[in-house]
């Protein structure tokens, strides 16, 4: 990868002070709604209260908008645009975490100190999805036609806990024929220290995140007559409990390099310190070395292999105690990076549960497909950080965590997810966390990078 001179952080472009407090003061304003989800809608009023503010906030968006609703409080808007011949979706969840504990300041009470803006949703995604809106504001109040583009922005009130918002506004996509060119939605950042041995902050764009697929593991026998005479092998129970232990001790999945994992280390190798500018300068040949490092380390390991873990086991009668029971279950988790590793390590866990009796069904599957990172979308985005960013490198990765997006991947052709927050080790160390903050210089850099997406994508 040809090494690209990076400039001083000073060459960033920036808005003006009195503009950066009017930003300040809306994102303020929206991450004081403790907008934290909740099935019974207790926080109802606190999302009518942010509703209301966005309107309030963004008057020629809802002037000029259509407002899609989908469940309890998804939202999509839509600009259409002169001449219109592609569809691009821009996305950030409005609804947050818990504050827990730990906190200096009212976590729902935004704080500025020290130059950085405290308060949860400061970074998981509130100032993505205000700087989104003011983008788009901004442009309309500048008499941008949006040539060619017809504009969306999603938000949805439950991603944080894997809720039906996006799940309901991709339905209503594909009845009415909806289909993007490009999808832009949080997961990715600019940090520091993420990538080991880097010289430089990295811009992260995700181009893939690891599926969700839930099975279901039953094993059942017949009662034996008196407990006292039943074996011990004929119990659901042991049989279901000696499945789960030889397939987590199996070691089905072993990891590789896929593409998209290979090129994060591989763009940043010009800006690595030595050794690791040889070591991943020369991934091909110390391949072997690198995995076996990288599987030893948890949050490393997550980008290279298929992951089983077992979330529930259920057996027996709780209010039977003294019987033995008659069926176990389990309930197996397995998040994998491609579907083909996933299924040909299936068929080894199900040669395992034919040992034990246990029938293997599969009961739900979300699975999004990765994006390449020679798509057009991809080089926009690199493009635009290049020129707003200069001091950083851009790479794509892998993303471990989810999204909103995944939701999408029947109609979408290009999935990507980043938000042009700039994170210290710090700050990324706050995101679920006491004290999460963002950067209040950030916050108009993160306004024109989104303009600038727009204009180019």
């Amino acid at each position: 990868m040809k090494k690209r001179r990076l400039l001083p952080i000073t060459e960033r472009k920036r808005v003006s002070a009195e503009k950066r407090d009017e930003y300040i003061k809306i994102l303020s304003e929206m991450v004081n709604c403790r907008t934290v989800y909740t099935r019974d809608g207790q926080n109802s009023a606190e999302y009518e209260k942010f509703y209301t503010l966005i309107e309030n906030a963004f008057p020629n968006i809802t002037k000029s908008a259509k407002r899609l609703t989908f469940g309890t409080g998804c939202f999509v808007y839509v600009i259409e645009g002169k001449n219109a011949t592609k569809n691009i979706m821009l996305m950030s969840h409005h609804d947050v975490v818990e504050a827990g504990e730990g906190w200096e300041s009212d976590a729902f009470t935004a704080t500025a100190r020290e130059g950085n803006l405290y308060g949860r949703g400061t970074i998981d995604t509130k100032t993505p999805l205000f700087a989104e809106l003011m983008a788009v504001e901004e442009l309309l109040r500048e008499g941008y036609d949006f040539e060619g583009v017809n504009l969306y922005i999603g938000s949805s009130d439950n991603e944080e806990v894997s809720g039906d918002g996006m799940v309901l506004a991709t339905e209503y996509f594909k009845e009415n024929g909806i289909h993007f060119d490009v999808v832009l939605d949080e997961g990715g950042a600019i940090t520091e220290g993420q990538i080991p041995g880097v010289k430089c902050k990295s811009a992260v764009v995700a181009v893939h995140e690891k599926s969700r697929h839930y099975y279901k593991c039953t094993v059942s026998s017949e009662q034996l007559g008196h407990g006292g005479f039943g074996k011990a092998a004929d119990s659901a129970a042991v049989n279901i409990s000696r499945f789960i232990a030889e397939v987590q001790s199996a070691k089905i999945y072993k990891g590789r390099f896929y593409p998209e994992v290979k090129a994060t280390f591989t763009r940043h190798v010009p800006y690595m310190f030595f050794p690791m500018n040889i070591l991943f300068g020369n991934i091909g040949l110390f391949s072997p070395l690198i995995k076996k490092i990288m599987m030893g380390i948890p949050a490393a390991s997550a980008m290279l292999s298929t992951s089983v873990s077992f979330q529930t086991v259920f057996a027996g009668d709780v209010s039977e105690p003294k019987f033995r029971a008659k069926s176990a279950e389990a309930i197996m988790f397995l998040r994998c990076v491609r579907e083909e590793d996933l299924y040909e390590g299936l068929e080894k866990i199900k040669k395992i549960g034919e040992k034990y009796g246990v029938e293997i069904e599969e009961i739900e599957r979300d699975y999004c497909r990765p994006t390449s990172y020679d798509s057009k979308g991809f080089k926009t985005v690199e493009a635009v950080l290049n020129a707003n960013f200069p001091d950083v490198c851009v790479a794509p990765f892998l993303l471990t965590a989810g999204t909103d997006a995944r939701r999408l991947t029947d109609v979408a052709d290009c999935i990507l997810r980043f938000a042009p927050i700039d994170l210290s080790k710090a700050q990324f160390a706050t995101i679920h966390n006491a004290n999460e903050n963002i950067g209040i210089d950030n916050v108009g850099e993160c306004v024109l990078f989104y303009k600038d997406f727009i204009k180019k994508i």
